[in-house]
C-alpha cells in the first residue's frame, strides 16, 4: 500500500467514524417535532424561504401517497409535494405543496401551490418538418396565465414550479441565446423554481454528476431573487435503460448532489425516490442504506438550515483542492449565522477521464488536500469541523483539511 494510499484509507476511517457518531446522536435525538400551523410564507433576502418570520428549507418528497407520509417524517422529510394533502400532511405535522385546490385556501400547513410538472417538457415533432425545434407542452403564456390566476385567489402562498433539465446548457435541445429566452418567460409563471437531473438514475452517466451543482447556478442567473430547488436522485429503477445495465445510485452520489446544489444556490431540496422497474412499480425505491443516509442528512440540513440560508458572508475566502499532484473541482458557499462565519465546502472530483465517460463507465473520484484562506483569520485560531468531533487550526491566515472523494466538510469559523 502507498503512502497515499494509506492516508486517503486514515482519512475515510476518521470521517466514517466522525458520521457514525453524528448518526448515533441523530438517533437518539428521538423523532422531530411537527411543525407549526402557518401563518405567513414570505421570500428572505437570500432567495429563501421565510414561514412565521423564520428561515426555512423545505425538504421534499414527491408525488407519495399520504399513507407514506409518517415513514418520510421519520427520514426528516419536512414537507410533501406533488399530489400532496395538507390535512394528511398535518396529521404528521408537516407541510404540504400541492395542486391549486379553491378549498385549500389558507390551510394552516399549506406551504405553496406547485404548476403541473414540467411545462417546458417537448412536444411532438412535427411530422413536416421534423427538424424543427419541438415546442413546449405548455407554452410561457399559459403557464403565466394561471399563474396569475392562482395568485388571484391567494396572495399568500407562493407558486413553485419544476422545469426539466432542458434550461440548462448541459442539456438543452436549442442555442444559448434562444435557451435563455424561453426560460426567462417561463420563469415569470413562478415564485420558487426547480428542476430535476438525474445523471445516474435518468441515463446512466455518472461523469455527469456535477451538472446538478451547475444547473442549479444556472437557474439561479435566471431565476433572481426567486427560491430554488433541486429534485435529487435516490435509487435506480429508471425505465429508460435496461435494468440489468443500470448503475446503482449510492448514499455518497445523492449526498454530494445535494451539497451540489446547496453551495450553488440552492435553498430547498426535493428527492426523487420512484421506481418503474423491476416490477412492480414504486414510488420508494431507496435502499435501506440510502434511507440511513436520508435521515441523517435530512436532520444534518434542518438544523443547519439558519446558517445555509443566511446572508453570505462579509470576508473574502479561498479555496483549493490538490490531489494526486493537480488541481482539483471543488466549490464552497460561505454565510454568516449565529455570529459566525459558515463555510459549506465540497470536493467535486469525478476522476480523470470523467468528462469523457461513455453511458455506463464508472467514475474514479479523487482525495484531495484543501488550503482555505480566510482574510483577516488568526494563526492559532481552532475551526470547528461540524458534525466531525474535530477541529483544525489555522497557520498564518490559512487552514488545510483532508477531503475523501466525493465528500463535503462544513467548518464555522469564530474570527474573533
Amino acid at each position: 500500500m502507498t503512502r497515499s494510499t494509506l492516508g486517503i484509507w486514515v482519512c475515510w476511517f476518521g470521517l466514517s467514524l466522525g458520521r457514525w457518531a453524528a448518526a448515533v446522536a441523530v438517533a437518539a435525538s428521538g423523532p422531530v417535532p411537527a411543525l407549526e400551523p402557518i401563518k405567513t410564507v414570505e421570500i428572505g433576502r437570500n432567495r429563501e424561504l421565510v414561514v412565521n418570520g423564520k428561515p426555512f428549507l423545505p425538504i421534499m418528497s414527491w408525488a407519495q401517497p399520504s399513507r407514506m407520509y409518517p415513514k418520510l417524517a421519520g427520514l426528516g422529510f419536512n414537507t410533501f409535494c406533488g399530489t400532496a394533502d395538507p390535512n394528511a400532511a398535518q396529521a404528521v405535522g408537516r407541510y404540504a405543496v400541492a395542486s391549486f385546490r379553491p378549498h385549500w385556501i389558507g390551510h394552516p400547513y399549506l406551504l405553496a401551490w406547485i404548476h403541473g410538472d414540467e411545462p417546458d417538457m417537448p412536444g411532438p415533432r412535427d411530422p413536416n418538418n421534423p427538424q424543427a425545434r419541438r415546442a413546449p407542452r405548455t407554452s410561457p403564456d399559459r403557464l403565466l396565465a394561471v399563474y396569475q390566476k392562482i395568485k388571484e385567489a391567494d396572495q399568500a402562498r407562493p407558486v413553485f414550479v419544476t422545469f426539466t433539465g432542458g434550461f440548462a446548457r448541459e442539456t438543452s435541445e436549442t442555442d444559448d441565446a434562444a435557451r435563455t429566452q424561453l426560460y426567462s418567460e417561463f420563469i415569470q409563471g413562478a415564485d420558487v423554481v426547480g428542476f430535476d437531473i438525474y445523471p445516474i438514475y435518468g441515463s446512466g452517466y455518472a461523469g455527469h454528476l456535477n451538472w446538478v451543482g451547475s444547473a442549479v447556478g444556472q437557474l439561479r442567473e435566471l431565476g433572481g431573487p426567486r427560491p430554488l430547488y433541486a429534485w435529487i436522485e435516490t435509487s435506480k429503477g429508471s425505465k429508460w435503460m435496461t435494468y440489468e445495465k443500470q448503475p446503482d445510485v449510492l448514499p455518497r452520489h445523492t449526498r454530494n448532489e445535494v451539497w451540489q446544489a446547496i453551495i450553488n444556490g440552492a435553498t430547498a431540496i426535493g428527492y426523487f425516490t420512484h421506481a418503474w422497474v423491476p416490477k412492480p412499480e414504486t414510488t420508494f425505491a431507496p435502499t435501506p442504506e440510502m434511507q440511513d443516509e436520508l435521515k441523517r442528512l435530512n436532520a444534518q440540513l434542518a438544523r443547519l438550515a439558519p446558517a445555509i440560508l443566511a446572508g453570505p458572508a462579509s470576508v473574502k475566502i479561498e479555496m483549493k483542492l490538490v490531489g494526486e499532484g493537480t488541481e482539483l473541482a471543488c466549490r464552497f458557499k460561505a454565510t454568516e449565522s449565529d455570529g459566525a462565519t459558515w463555510i459549506f465546502a465540497e470536493n467535486n472530483d469525478l476522476g480523470p477521464g470523467a468528462e469523457k465517460a461513455k453511458q455506463f463507465d464508472p467514475i474514479k473520484p479523487r482525495a484531495g488536500r484543501a488550503t482555505f484562506t480566510v482574510a483577516g483569520l488568526k494563526a492559532g485560531t481552532r475551526i470547528e469541523v461540524v458534525d466531525e468531533n474535530r477541529a483544525v487550526t489555522v497557520e498564518e491566515g490559512t487552514f488545510s483539511d483532508d477531503f475523501a472523494p466525493l465528500i463535503e466538510h462544513i467548518y464555522k469559523v469564530k474570527m474573533r
